[in-house]
């Protein structure tokens, strides 16, 4: 026996919580909704003061002509706030969709109100919960990652400054990004808290962004892959003695089928957009990563963007891995449809069978807006492209 809501909802519980602190409302009310709407915008105009302040340090860089390794530092940092914006804000421009999405799941699940379970029943239990332990496993990942990240690039500016007090008797102040200010952020010590502060809840703000919109791709992607399989197996168990029975078992599976493709349909709304530019800039953030550890000769820098890089290289490789998960998931429907007793059933049963193999050929998949497919081969080609960048920043340093 179990509970629909209560397990469901407890898989999202995460990922809901980082939604809410970034300002997006899943199943709130309108009032809620409209507040924590205000929210996001005002966490958006707080990020973009660091964002635009490390264009413009980057831009003065260049013209007192700082060094390639120097010039490196700031531009994943900045490259990664515009990904977090590109994931999140088609999720709050879109959110009747999402919340659309949410319910239909929730309402989808597999529900078992019967002290005796059906073999059914079994096998839709056994599903679930091999689903259920691996997507946990990488929410709470995920989330280690970006707790990590947050931690390091906030406390890092504040252990260098101790360690320099304690041997050298004196200290600079120090925070943990390259920003240029319209006025002097070390002038006093109030304003360069105030500053430090800014800086730490943009990092968060950002982490929160990328965990909220990438492990609710993962939940939407594992359920849906739950249950293709699902239907896989009562698709091959859909013909039975009697004519009017698997008449009415074939009507309620082809109705599901049609309701997973339009959760894939959904998916793709949602996350289309926010896909193509993870693609684009995925590669320059695993190559300016994968420099600052390996170039740059500094402690604070392998320190800061190891962690960087695992989160990098994970957000993307899991993104991808789920897509071409969920693509595998719906073009096996074939062979379940293909293994039913179809040769023993009716005309119009065999006719319904070859129209459901017709359009299980077609893979269900989530594009990045239609100019690539997340899939396996698009990660290899984003390490690919990674590398080229490295060894040409190399060589330039070199």
């Amino acid at each position: 026996m179990f509970n629909t809501k209560n397990e469901f909802d407890d898989s999202i519980k995460l990922s809901k919580k980082a939604c809410l602190l970034s300002g997006i409302a899943i199943g709130e009310t309108e009032r809620m909704t409209f507040l924590l709407k205000l929210l996001y915008y005002f966490n958006l105009l707080w990020l973009y003061t660091d964002v635009i302040g490390e264009f413009f340090w980057l831009i003065e860089g260049i013209k007192l002509g700082k060094s390639l390794d120097e010039l490196s530092m700031i531009a994943p940092c900045s490259t990664i706030c515009l990904l977090a914006t590109a994931k999140s804000l088609p999720i709050l421009l879109n959110k009747s969709t999402l919340d659309s999405t949410v319910d239909k799941l929730r309402n989808m699940h597999p529900n078992s109100s019967n002290k005796t379970e059906s073999k059914d029943e079994r096998f839709e239990r056994e599903v679930v919960r091999e689903s259920l332990i691996f997507l946990n496993s990488v929410i709470i990942f995920m989330y280690v990652c970006c707790a990590v990240v947050v931690v390091i690039f906030s406390t890092l500016p504040l252990m260098l400054m101790s360690y320099d007090y304690y041997y050298k008797g004196e200290t600079d102040l120090k925070l943990p990004f390259l920003i240029k200010y319209f006025f002097d952020a070390y002038a006093n010590t109030k304003i360069w808290g105030f500053v430090y502060i800014h800086q730490v809840w943009s990092t968060t703000n950002v982490c929160m962004n990328i965990f909220a919109t990438d492990t609710f791709f993962y939940v939407f992607c594992t359920y849906i892959r739950m249950h293709f399989r699902i239907l896989g197996y009562h698709f091959e168990n859909v013909v039975c003695a009697s004519h009017d029975q698997t008449r009415r078992k074939m009507r309620k599976c082809i109705l599901r089928h049609q309701e997973l493709i339009e959760l894939v349909n959904q998916l793709e709304t949602l996350y289309s957009k926010s896909a193509l530019f993870n693609i684009l800039s995925s590669s320059l953030l695993i190559c300016l990563s994968g420099f600052n550890i390996t170039i740059v000769a500094k402690t604070s820098a392998i320190l800061a963007f190891i962690p960087f890089l695992v989160v990098s290289l994970t957000q993307i490789s899991l993104t991808c891995f789920y897509g071409d998960m969920l693509m595998a998931s719906s073009t096996k429907m074939c062979d379940a449809v293909y293994n039913c007793r179809w040769y023993d059933a009716s005309p119009d049963i065999k006719k319904s069978v070859f129209l459901v193999l017709f359009r299980a050929s077609k893979p269900c998949k989530v594009t990045a807006a239609k100019f690539a497919v997340l899939n396996l081969s698009a990660f290899t080609t984003i390490l690919s492209r990674s590398w080229s960048y490295f060894a040409l920043l190399k060589t330039m340093y070199d």
